[in-house]
């Protein structure tokens, strides 16, 4: 009886099954040129002996790794958790490992990421930037990169793919100016160093389009020294000692949402008979909470979907860098906004 806790190769495989090597390195390529009933004698000897092929001496023949790096800014953010989930579940179906790095929306931390992934030779990066700019010694090492959602400057064209985000946010504000609301909170997001504020420039586009002065007071910039909820529950609570009339909110995450919510509800203030909410992503959070939010929907699986074959595509040679995807948003109206 065959040791089945030896390691085997393919040479080994080949000779258990009666075959020969090629034929086994096709099968496992699925390179095909052989029979049904060859692929299954020799898929059941690698099960039965539990086989892993060298994915070293693969990579070293095909000078490609079949590793792709992921940066993502705060992988406990519902959103970009989602987005990392879809592109790991879409590239292991095309082969491809994710090496994914949390970046804690730090941006030295960041760029040590790409630098780390670059020295692991991956085939690809896909990042969420905390950047405003990708430095020069990461680009002339010549990996592809697809930036997703973000825009970093960078001394090449970079591909990206993501939302307008300035259109979102001035649909949104309209929606709550609309619905009758003259004071509007808008709460930024954290970010770094990166300083394309796209969804506050869609917050004072609306005011002005709808003739409204945008007021300095109503813009609560968070610094990221707290986590969202309690970070924007203080900056709330601060804005209502001020005893400026407020009645709408737009929030730049749910997170920042529900901090909202929760500083409202202890001062006894009713969402949405008192102040309206609208706020981004749009995953089950919005439907969490009570009343339910109004959100700005994102589709992140035609993101990470997109921006994965991009990159592939960048990888295989069959486009250049110069390339942009934007994905439509649509406004959800739940009760937060009614």
């Amino acid at each position: 009886m065959e040791d089945k806790k030896k390691i085997l190769s393919i040479k080994d495989i080949a000779a258990i099954s009666g075959v020969s090597i090629a034929t086994v390195s096709r099968i496992l390529n699925k390179k095909g040129r052989y029979s049904p009933e060859t692929e299954k004698k020799v898929l059941a000897i690698v099960n039965s002996y539990g086989y892993v092929p060298n994915q070293t001496g693969k990579s070293l023949r095909e000078a490609r790794s079949h590793t792709i790096g992921l940066i993502v800014p705060n992988i406990t953010n519902a959103f970009f958790s989602c987005l990392a989930y879809e592109i790991e579940t879409y590239l292991f179906e095309k082969n491809y490992s994710v090496f994914i790095c949390n970046s804690g929306n730090t941006a030295e931390k960041e760029i040590d990421y790409f630098r780390t992934l670059a020295g692991k030779c991956v085939d690809g990066i896909l990042c969420i930037s905390a950047l405003d700019r990708i430095p020069e010694d990461i680009t002339a090492r010549q990996i592809p990169i697809v930036c997703i959602d973000r825009q970093p400057k960078a001394a090449v064209p970079l591909p990206w793919i993501g939302n307008d985000g300035k259109n979102a946010s001035c649909s949104a504000t309209s929606h709550l100016l609309d619905k009758g609301c003259r004071h509007i909170l808008f709460i930024t997001s954290y970010l770094d160093s990166y300083n394309r504020l796209d969804r506050r420039a869609g917050y004072e586009q609306a005011l002005k389009e709808h003739g409204f002065f945008v007021d300095k007071n109503y813009i609560l910039e968070r610094s990221g020294t707290e986590p969202t909820p309690i970070e924007v529950e203080i900056l709330i609570s601060q804005f209502l000692q001020t005893r400026l009339p407020l009645d709408g909110i737009i929030a730049a995450s749910e997170s920042a949402a529900l901090g909202a919510m929760y500083a409202l509800q202890r001062n006894g203030i009713s969402v949405p008979a008192d102040v309206r909410i609208v706020c981004f992503d749009n995953t089950m959070y919005s439907l969490l909470v009570s009343p339910p939010l109004s959100s700005i929907e994102r589709h992140p699986q035609k993101i990470a979907r997109q921006g994965s074959d991009l990159l592939l595509d960048l990888i295989e040679g069959k486009t250049t860098g110069e390339m942009s995807i934007t994905i439509p948003m649509e406004l959800i109206e739940r009760e937060s906004s009614r």
